[in-house]
């Protein structure tokens, strides 16, 4: 999944954990979860990351700062730092950590550019549910 996917995903997952302490397990779950879905991931790291920071700044502003919020956004993109490592060549596919990205567990079959719109009404949905306090 694109990482401002993640961010959103993560954030809902924290806004769903009864302690915040859990909020960065849960964020990494999501990860987990949202990885072994057929998905279509954007070619330009320099995109993924502003829209990224752009998901994260919107719900700052939209004051979804809730410890486990926050938590569970940050640690829902985490994981994507190694492939950002990856992909920029920084470090070799032999140093990734995380289960989804090394084959422990499965990674979901690529998408077509199209799911991007279920990504990003998605995330639209996840910002707007947290932000209008449904949960």
């Amino acid at each position: 999944m694109c990482v401002f996917t993640h961010v959103a995903a993560g954030a809902l997952a924290g806004a769903l954990v009864p302690w915040a302490w859990l909020a960065p397990v849960a964020g990494l779950g999501s990860h987990v979860a949202l990885d072994v879905v057929p998905h279509y991931d954007l070619r330009s790291m320099t995109l993924e990351i502003l829209l990224a920071v752009g998901v994260f700044a919107v719900m700052l502003f939209l004051g979804l700062r809730s410890p486990a919020i926050v938590l569970g956004a940050i640690f829902g993109a985490a994981p994507d730092m190694e492939n950002m490592l990856w992909k920029l060549g920084k470090i070799d596919e032999s140093r990734k950590i995380f289960p989804g990205h090394t084959g422990r567990i499965g990674h979901g079959r690529p998408a077509g550019p199209s799911s991007l719109v279920l990504q990003a009404v998605g995330t639209v949905a996840v910002v707007a549910i947290l932000a209008g306090g449904i949960l």
